[in-house]
């Protein structure tokens, strides 16, 4: 008997297996996919991962569990991925900021996410509208910069928190417009947006699927989008760097993330199940409904774009961050 063709012949199929069973993680047992948001229910992240997470589960043939763990800046529902078995079947709804700006700003977080998460795709990327009141605001975003130099500090702008996103967004642009705004922390950004509507604020950056309420009924009024180009949903509103502020962009990416714990194999496959849920009509219908432009890229693409996002934020990150202690 011939030994050691029995035994390569085992190892060819044990290998076989094993890839196998990396290449379909989420179907084995038939267990579900536990889909972890950090937010709590109701907001445009949660509609996201609702909507996907629904087309997900009938590509994947188990149900997906859309889970709501809000708290400590994101870092509670975070931290239940960061820890999770390397499986594939616990993913993360993950902003850009979980790799930008909360290592910097949630030092005392249980994880850091640049070296605790890899990201498998962008799902969306969400812009920003500048906003102000209808009645008194500037016309434009030169009219804007104009008024802010005439009386610097005068220009008082409300966010969803300290470190918020919308409160970064607002440094980023008074650091590259040159001028000097005074930021005011709000629990929630419909709080800052009621003062803007009341006049006690002058302006207020809010992300495109929950500032485009505001515009119906003339509440507040857009001035500009913080996108690199014009939104297909609003293309009479400029963006902010075709306004005056040359190179302006922010945006906020949401994607998928696992443990980095998880075998390529497996990202590659849950990459390929999400990028081809994210064609589906009705899924880019309902993004492209809340503001969104719905991404699915590769998990290299992904992750070479936070590689380049991260040192346009880190010095605007740091100062806010500065400014806290």
């Amino acid at each position: 008997m011939n030994t050691s063709r029995i035994t390569t012949t085992a190892s060819l199929s044990l290998a076989m297996t094993m890839t196998l069973a990396l290449a379909a993680p989420v179907q084995a047992q038939n267990q579900p996919v536990r889909f972890i948001v950090p937010n709590a229910p109701g907001g445009p992240t949660d509609i996201v991962a609702r909507t996907v997470g629904e087309k997900l589960a009938d590509r994947l043939g188990v149900p997906v569990l859309v889970d709501n763990r809000a708290g400590a800046t994101g870092t509670v529902g975070g931290d239940l991925v960061a820890k999770s078995a390397p499986d594939g079947r616990t993913l993360l709804l993950c902003s850009s900021s979980v790799f930008t700006s909360t290592p910097i700003l949630v030092p005392e977080a249980p994880y850091d996410g640049r070296t605790a998460f890899t990201l498998v795709t962008n799902l969306v990327s969400v812009p920003y509208l500048l906003l102000v009141n209808p009645a008194t605001g500037p016309g434009s975003v030169k009219e804007f910069i104009a008024r802010a130099k005439a009386k610097p500090g005068s220009m008082n702008y409300g966010s969803a928190g300290h470190g918020s996103t919308s409160h970064l967004v607002g440094a980023l642009f008074g650091s590259m417009a040159g001028i000097e705004v005074v930021h005011i922390a709000y629990k929630g950004s419909s709080q800052a947006a009621s003062d803007l509507m009341g006049g006690q604020l002058q302006f207020e950056f809010e992300a495109v699927a929950g500032g485009i309420q505001y515009l119906k009924g003339g509440k507040l009024k857009a001035i500009a989008i913080t996108s690199a180009k014009r939104l297909a949903a609003l293309p009479d509103l400029p963006t902010v760097a075709e306004s005056g502020v040359p190179g302006f962009e922010a945006t906020v990416g949401h994607g998928v993330c696992v443990t980095a714990k998880t075998p390529a194999a497996i990202v590659n496959r849950l990459n390929q199940d999400l990028v081809a849920t994210l064609k589906i009509p009705e899924v880019r219908e309902r993004l492209v409904g809340i503001g969104a432009e719905v991404v699915g890229n590769t998990p290299e693409e992904a992750q070479a774009a936070i590689r380049a996002d991260i040192p346009r934020w880190e010095k605007i990150v740091r100062e806010v961050a500065a400014k806290a202690q």
